[in-house]
């Protein structure tokens, strides 16, 4: 997707992230709090979630999540507004032998109209994510239906 549908404070945040990228694992791969709350979370999931589930994740980062639901048998399509995001993952998915498993599209949650891989989807995810920062979270979940 083209980065000039975007809103500026979406240009913003995706060359923010993008310069994070290199570091952003470094930084918080071995937080023990940040470790704690995204097993929680999987936990969670994993309890609802059906053997080989397709999952739509949004703002995926560097992969964390995609890369754990995929090493349990599911398929995810990783979506992410930061290129150096997507760029690491992409890197990751490749050492992991992944990439079979785990999809990716340079895409705003705001855009989700515009996906290539449009689904259907088993469960749209988001952990660590930027939706609690946007004040267009209606359109967000109106993307869904």
């Amino acid at each position: 997707m083209s980065e000039d549908v975007y809103t500026s404070n979406e240009r913003e945040a995706a060359s923010a992230f993008t310069k994070q990228a290199p570091n952003f694992d470094e930084l918080y791969g071995t937080d023990e709090i940040t470790l704690y709350k995204r097993k929680r979370v999987r936990d969670h999931v994993l309890r609802w979630l059906n053997p080989a589930a397709s999952i739509l994740e949004l703002n995926a980062g560097t992969g964390e999540d995609a890369i754990y639901f995929a090493s349990q048998g599911h398929r995810v399509h990783a979506t992410d507004i930061s290129s150096g995001m997507q760029e690491i993952l992409k890197q990751k998915l490749t050492r992991k032998n992944l990439l079979a498993k785990v999809s990716q599209e340079l895409c705003s949650y705001t855009h989700l109209a515009e996906l290539k891989c449009r689904g259907p989807y088993d469960l749209i995810f988001s952990n660590f994510a930027g939706l609690n920062c946007t004040d267009q979270l209606g359109g967000v979940l109106d993307s869904f239906n």
